[in-house]
């Protein structure tokens, strides 16, 4: 009878190496997973988006999220949704920009990030078509549907467990 293998005979050395690559492959993906999942975010974690007249979003580093609007919104979002807002706030540099350059300070919107003791907050025109401002404003309404709550999506309502007061 005929042994069947999935694989050709291979020498030693080449298989060893094999091995080896594996697993350095496992040990670098354990480390990315180790790294970025098992550390918290820093206490002072916190997101502001506000149209002057209309509403104010707050998200902190725990994924608390209210909105005030005609009516106050409180709930939760994951920390790995707050860590994905914060990744787009990170790749668009927003600690490293010129907050003067986004219109008067007197414009209606407001985006603020404090993280690690540092805090931007850059006043802009709600119409701005400027990407380090408008993806993280994107990423803001994927993760906490911000912009659904505020048009009473209810099964937006349902899905987050949202609870509303009235200010």
């Amino acid at each position: 009878m005929a042994e069947f293998r999935l694989m050709p005979p291979m020498s030693k050395r080449l298989r060893n190496s094999l091995m080896s690559i594996l697993v350095c492959a496992g040990l670098m993906v354990a480390y990315y997973y180790y790294t970025t999942q098992s550390q918290g975010l820093a206490d002072d974690t916190h997101i502001t988006y506000e149209m002057r007249g209309h509403f104010r979003l707050d998200v902190d580093g725990a994924g608390n999220v209210r909105l005030q609007a005609d009516k106050v919104y409180t709930y939760k979002i994951s920390t790995f949704a707050v860590r994905r807002i914060l990744r787009v706030f990170h790749r668009a540099r927003f600690f490293e920009r010129n907050v003067t350059a986004y219109g008067a300070v007197n414009a209606s919107c407001a985006l603020t990030l404090v993280e690690n003791h540092q805090k931007t907050s850059i006043r802009h025109e709600c119409e701005t078509q400027s990407p380090e401002l408008t993806k993280p404003i994107e990423a803001l309404d994927q993760m906490t549907r911000f912009r659904r709550v505020l048009q009473g999506d209810k099964s937006v309502m349902r899905n987050y467990a949202i609870t509303h007061d009235t200010h």
